[in-house]
Formats: structure tokens, sequence, C-alpha cells
């Protein structure tokens, strides 16, 4: 634009050199041809920095889109078009960042333990799903202090005290009847706090089923054992004597050890391993044969055992052997708590699964110890006599089957009426038999 107007002045002089004009006529046209010039300048620059000046105003987050369009300046085009460069370099910065964001939030928001951030001044920033569950009164429309928010003690106390003592992290804590563990990362640079409670009920739960299964385990063995040395003892002390009972009392207790090790190793066996031994099988031998197996201890207690299969449900794929633990620890169990009346054991189908319920008309289960009772060790009724239980592993075994053929095993009992467990069978259970073929 400047070399435009230049241009011009230049031109004029020349022009009237030529024609011998006279010094004032040549003032007096350079004057007016610079005046014109600057006139032009003037307007072209006053409108190019408008149109810069709009659109400058024009850009916002929301429509990062816009772009500096054509100057008659030279040099602001020149300008308007390195801005436009820039510009578009933004917008894919923007862009991918925006993508990672997105990512970022999702990722954050699958996870199931609370996460939150917040700044120094303990105002909460964001938080995931888990977080908003765990504590209601979040409103994430507004800004809200964590002391709004949080109402645990312990955890308020441990916010607290995160940015002078974060040694003291991670911190055990139990919250709305679970257990966490709270760590925490801090930004001196952003001025942000990230907080996240680790839910570890699972690891809880699993800690307190080894130190229920170490304690029970020790109870069954100390038991038989203390009783075997306590009638040693006493006969070493009457060595003349007819100790004929002492002996069976020992036999017993003996043989209920064998059972205990024995049982042990068939759980270890049956948690170490993924192989069935499948093949098709009737089921109507199969189920003469448990009736037979069963029969003493049936009669023993002047029960009945009853077999229903409905029509058409003759074969399936099992692990014959596994499947036939499955009812003769069933109906033990049942006996132990059934005194009239008997056991009933019934097969269909649902769909392509085939199901099974064994149901006794016993004494049943109080409702806080269903959940339980597949524990090993676990004892629904203390006050029992120990004496008439089996090893307490029987319920334990047999889920571990079933969970070998894919299934599902469920309990419902209600006190005084019985218990009946429900067997649920894949044909999974096929494939599974093909897999193990040799080729």
């Amino acid at each position: 634009m400047l070399l435009l107007a230049g241009g011009l002045i230049l031109t004029a002089n020349v022009v009237l050199a030529w024609l011998n004009a006279g010094p004032w006529l040549l003032v007096s046209v350079s004057a007016v041809v610079t005046g014109l010039a600057l006139f032009l300048v003037h307007t072209w620059l006053s409108r190019d920095l408008r149109q810069l000046r709009n659109r400058a105003e024009e850009l916002s987050p929301q429509d990062r889109k816009l772009r500096f369009g054509e100057l008659r300046t030279a040099e602001l085009h020149t300008m308007a078009q390195k801005l436009n460069q820039a510009l578009a370099s933004f917008d894919r910065a923007i862009g991918h960042l925006a993508v990672h964001r997105a990512e970022l939030r999702l990722l954050l928001n699958t996870l199931e333990d609370p996460l939150w951030s917040q700044d120094d001044a303990g105002k909460v920033l964001w938080a995931n799903a888990p977080f908003k569950k765990l504590f209601p009164a979040f409103d994430p429309s507004r800004e809200q202090p964590f002391r709004e928010i949080i109402r645990d003690p312990e955890l308020l106390e441990a916010i607290l005290s995160s940015p002078t003592a974060r040694d003291q992290l991670p911190l055990s804590l139990s919250i709305a009847g679970h257990d966490y563990i709270l760590s925490s990362s801090h930004s001196v640079s952003n001025r942000r706090y990230v907080f996240i409670l680790h839910n570890i009920d699972a690891m809880e739960k699993t800690a307190r089923m080894k130190k229920d299964f170490i304690v029970n385990l020790a109870h069954e063995l100390r038991t038989p054992l203390t009783a075997i040395k306590g009638f040693t003892e006493a006969m070493q002390e009457t060595p003349g004597q007819d100790h004929n009972r002492h002996q069976k009392i020992i036999l017993s207790h003996t043989n209920r050890l064998i059972h205990l090790i024995r049982d042990l190793e068939q759980l270890i066996r049956l948690e170490s391993t993924s192989r069935l031994e499948a093949r098709e099988i009737e089921l109507g031998p199969f189920f003469a044969n448990l009736s037979l197996i069963l029969e003493p201890d049936i009669q023993a207690k002047g029960l009945s055992l009853s077999v229903e299969l409905e029509d058409g449900l003759e074969r399936m794929v099992c692990d014959p052997f596994r499947f036939e633990q499955i009812f003769i620890n069933l109906a033990q169990n049942s006996l132990r708590y059934t005194d009239t009346g008997g056991i009933s054991i019934r097969g269909g189908k649902e769909g392509a699964t085939t199901v099974f319920t064994v149901s006794d008309t016993g004494r049943g289960i109080q409702a806080e110890h269903l959940d339980r009772i597949f524990e090993r060790f676990y004892v629904a009724d203390p006050s029992r006599n120990r004496g008439l239980s089996g090893t307490g592993l029987g319920l334990a075994i047999v889920k571990h089957i079933v969970l070998l053929h894919q299934g599902e095993i469920t309990v419902n009992s209600e006190t005084g009426r019985g218990t009946t467990f429900r067997i649920s069978i894949p044909p999974l259970a096929e494939r599974h038999n093909e897999a193990d073929q040799p080729n």
C-alpha cells in the first residue's frame, strides 16, 4: 500500500517535470496526489483493520472454523494468511485434545472406584459416576467445597491432612458399609489434587474367608485329635481293662479325620483344574444307581427319596463321577437336617439348559446364612451337634463341580419348611468335552 502511494507521487512528479511545469504547479499537484494516495491508504487500511477486528471478535471456542478473508492491503493480507495457518494448527491441536479428553472422561467414568479432583481451595472440580453415587450431595452444576459433599469424618481428616502428611496415604477407610483404600496425587503447577477410593470389598472378603478357613480347619482338626489323645491316655492309665468303647471312639474320630483330609484334597483338585471327563450319560440308569447308593442312609432315618425326570429328558453331557458327587453331597446335607418326610430330586429343561432341584422337608436355613453356605467350613447353625455333621466341605465341593460344568447353583430355604437347591447346567458342557478330546 505504501509502495502504491509512493508510486503515484513519483509518477506525478515525472509527468510534471516532462511538461516543464512551474514549481508552484509541481508542488500543488504533488500535494493533491499525495493527499489522494494517503486517503486511499487510510480507506483501505481502515476497511482491512475493521475486517480483522470483526473476525477476531467472532472467533470463539464454539466456532473454531472461522478464518480471516481476503484483504486489499498486501501486508495485512499476508499477516491474515499467517494467522489462518496458526488458527488451523490450533484447531487441529484442540480437536485432538478434545478427543483425548472425551476418551479420558469415558475411561474415568467406567472405573468402579470413586474418583474426584479438587483445587487448593478445596472446591471439587470434577468427579466420576461412582463418586456421585457414594456422595449424593455432589452437584456437578456448581462449585462445591468438599466439606459440603463428604460427611465421613475419617475421610475428611485424611483429605485435610494430605497436603502436609502425604506419607500417611494410602489409608484404609470404611464408608457406607464398604471398605476402601484412599490414595491421592498433587500437581503443584496446576494446584490440583486428585483422590481415588479403591474399593477393596472383594479383597477383604477373601481375607476373611482365608482367616475363617484356617480357624475352622484348626477347629475341625483339634476336636478329633483332642478326643483321640484323651482316650489314648485313658487307655494307657488302665492297661488291664476292656477298652473296646474307647477304641470305637478313637476309630470314629480317625475316620472323621480321614474324610476331612479326603474332602480337602478333592476341593483343592477341583479349584486347581478346569478339565472335565465329560461324556453323554443316560439319566434314568444314573439316578437309579444314585438311589441305591443313598438308600441305606435314607432308610436308616425313616425318610423317603423320590426322583422325577421330565418327559424327554433322557440324556445329557457331564462328568458322571463328579456329577454324582453333586447329588450325593446335597442328599447327605439334607439328611442331617431332615427328621420327617423326605428328599425329592427333579429334572427338567428350560430352553437348552438342564435344570435339577434337590428339595427336602427339613428344618431349613435362616435367610442371613444363605449367602455363605457354600463357603468352606461355614456353619449355618453353630449350636448343632458337630458329631452329626459332615466335614463342612460338601457344599463347597458341590459348587465347584457345578462351576466346572459352567453351571449355576442357588438355594432357597425357609425356616421350618425345608430347603431347595437349584442347579442349572447349560449345553456348554458338550463343547467343553469336545475341546478336551485329543486330536
